[in-house]
């Protein structure tokens, strides 16, 4: 049995992916340069992360990526890919947004519809898995797996940097 929620196709021009509620990101203004700001220095992206407001890792790549978003564990433990990645996330406002980091340089509130997800409010821990996609070139198409566990605290997940899920 599926347990997709839905499958996103994103393309990158920056390394890395965000996601957030829009409630988490209300506070920036359009057209603002968020991330030359407020999310460039690792102290700032971990704050960030640890608070599961604008959650942010880096892909190593720009590139084409399908994002297929799941409800509850993973099937396979996180050794049997080739990334792995847990992130805290809070959802505000029933909805979640998936969006190239880069969007951050030039604030546009608006979301594509086609890159939202519909979440139940509250803490989640999220488990974000992927493999070299079979071109052997990362951000080729790339399947990124990201799982929703739904938890009773956000989870407190150490990174001694910025998170990254592709070396």
């Amino acid at each position: 049995m599926d347990s997709t929620v839905k499958s996103i196709q994103l393309e990158t021009a920056g390394l890395g992916i965000i996601f957030y509620s829009p409630h988490n990101a209300a506070h920036i203004e359009p057209g603002d340069d968020y991330l030359s700001v407020h999310y460039t220095n690792v102290p700032d992206v971990r704050r960030h992360v640890r608070a599961g407001s604008i959650v942010g890792f880096c892909t190593g790549t720009p590139g084409t990526f399908r994002l297929r978003v799941q409800r509850g564990k993973p099937a396979m433990c996180a050794e049997q890919h080739e990334f792995s990645l847990t992130l805290p996330f809070r959802c505000i406002g029933g909805k979640v947004c998936f969006r190239d980091l880069y969007d951050l340089m030039d604030w546009n509130v608006e979301c594509p519809e086609q890159q939202t997800l519909l979440l139940r409010d509250g803490a989640y821990k999220v488990m974000v898995r992927s493999n070299t996609p079979p071109s052997g070139v990362l951000g080729d198409n790339q399947l990124i797996d990201f799982y929703f566990q739904r938890v009773d605290e956000l989870p407190d997940i150490p990174h001694r940097g910025s998170p990254y899920l592709c070396p």
